[in-house]
Parts: structure tokens; C-alpha cells; sequence
């Protein structure tokens, strides 16, 4: 009994590690965007209070993000590799896996014809924040 309490703590101390590791990692990544595009919207308080920026240069970080992680190409959203991103993010709990499977359905059918990049990835991550997905 006591192994596999040690075991449950070690997953769970590996599990916090690899959420701030994330965390860390997407935040650096934000930042890197935020000096490459001028945004002036501090990448910390959008990750944090969940919020999507306005001004022009704040929605090209949010594209630029989305590039370096290679989920946009070409000014859109790569559906095949947002759900693999979604089947390696959640592969564990499958009820958000199904969750995110609904929500990359329902905002494939956003109609962004005519919008560039910045506004193509506001819209999309303004589809998964009301389809109930934190931006990370």
C-alpha cells in the first residue's frame, strides 16, 4: 500500500512539473511573439486572465504563437495537427479529448475568408474559449 502511495505522489509531483513546465514553456513562447510582433499586452495577464487581445500587433502575437507551435500554416489553422495536438494534450482523460474533438468540429466551420493571419487566429481562439478551452 505504501508503494503505490509513492508511486500516486511521484505521478502527481511529475504531473505539476510537467503543467508548469508547459506553462513555462508557452509563456516564453508568447513573450518571444509579443517583442517579434510589438504587442504591448503583457502575455503573463492574457494567459492568466484568459483574455484575447484587441489591438492589431496582440492578435499577430496570438498568430505567431500558433505557427511556432505549428498548428497555423499559411495564414490558417492546421485541423489535422490541433487534433493531434488535442490527442497528445489529452490523451489521458478521454472526456476532454471528446470534448476537444466536438470543439475542433464546431470551429473548422468558422468562416474566415478574407480575414489575415492575426484575425484568423483571434477568431479561433475566440471559438475555443466560448467552446470552453483554456488559451495556453
Amino acid at each position: 500500500m505504501k508503494s503505490f502511495l509513492a508511486v500516486v505522489v511521484v505521478l502527481a509531483v511529475f504531473a505539476s512539473i510537467e503543467a508548469a513546465l508547459d506553462r513555462a514553456q508557452s509563456l516564453a513562447l508568447a513573450k518571444k511573439c509579443a517583442m517579434k510582433t510589438g504587442a504591448k499586452e503583457n502575455p503573463e495577464e492574457l494567459l492568466d486572465k484568459q483574455l484575447i487581445p484587441e489591438t492589431r500587433e496582440g492578435k499577430c502575437m496570438f498568430a505567431c504563437v500558433l505557427k511556432e507551435k505549428g498548428l497555423m500554416k499559411n495564414g490558417k489553422v492546421d485541423g489535422k495537427a490541433i487534433s493531434d495536438f488535442f490527442e497528445k494534450t489529452y490523451s489521458d482523460d478521454p472526456e476532454k479529448l471528446e470534448q476537444a474533438a466536438a470543439a475542433v468540429g464546431k470551429c473548422s466551420t468558422l468562416d474566415v475568408s478574407g480575414k489575415d493571419e492575426c484575425e484568423v487566429a483571434v477568431a479561433y481562439a475566440k471559438c475555443g474559449k466560448a467552446e470552453g478551452f483554456r488559451l495556453e
